[in-house]
């Protein structure tokens, strides 16, 4: 049985990963494939503490990454593995640099993070979805009327001014995400284009990446 592949949309909050995963597993699935969504705090066992966790300023950033470490094994283990195994695309709504990129903006280092990381499969692709903060925070305010502490930079930027502390901790994720890009594996996408177009530049990659030779670190 062929192996499976392991797909990534990674981004900041605001720019349409949840949207584009809907639209492309309808794509490929409309090409005969078979696709199995996973995301982020999804597995079943930390899903519920994470999402209190999250909505919270008072737990100290290294535990919070740790626990987000427990949840990607458990999904690793309990849905991404068996998936790839039966030769099914798997497309995560984040994987491993969301939890890398956050913490780094809150002080941790960033190598020691990924490092810690690194004993997930590895993604046969990435697509980071890049946007303006202004366009990310405008879409975010538009679907819900306030912010998490995290999502407002509270703890990580010190400005007295709120406006100024929430935009300059959404563009440090945005100048992070960006670090990460190497157009191999780790391509960029324009997500402050028109949905079609966005859709349109992340089906290729993915075809893209579908289409090589087994081989990479989705085994």
């Amino acid at each position: 049985m062929p192996a499976g592949r392991l797909i990534v949309i990674e981004g900041p909050d605001g720019v349409g990963r949840t949207s584009l995963i809907r639209h492309l597993r309808g794509a490929l699935e409309s090409e005969g494939r078979t696709v199995t969504s996973v995301r982020l705090r999804g597995s079943a066992g930390m899903r519920g503490p994470l999402r209190d966790l999250q909505r919270r300023g008072d737990i100290a950033e290294r535990a919070l990454f740790l626990l987000y470490v427990a949840d990607l094994a458990l999904l690793a283990r309990e849905e991404i593995a068996p998936a790839l195994a039966a030769g099914r695309i798997v497309l995560a709504d984040r994987y491993t640099l969301t939890p890398v990129v956050r913490a780094e903006a809150r002080g941790i280092d960033g190598a020691w993070a990924a490092d810690v990381l690194a004993f997930l499969p590895e993604p046969d692709l990435t697509l980071v979805l890049e946007a303006d903060a202004r366009v990310r925070l405008g879409r975010m305010l538009t679907r819900r009327r306030f912010l998490t502490p995290r999502e407002s930079g509270l703890g990580a930027t010190f400005r007295r001014d709120a406006q100024a502390m929430l935009m300059r901790y959404q563009r440090k994720l945005d100048l992070l995400f960006h670090a990460r890009v190497d157009d191999l594996r780790v391509k960029s996408v324009d997500a402050g284009k028109a949905g079609p177009e966005v859709l349109e530049a992340a089906l290729e990659a993915v075809r893209g990446a579908v289409a090589k030779p087994w081989g990479g670190g989705a085994a």
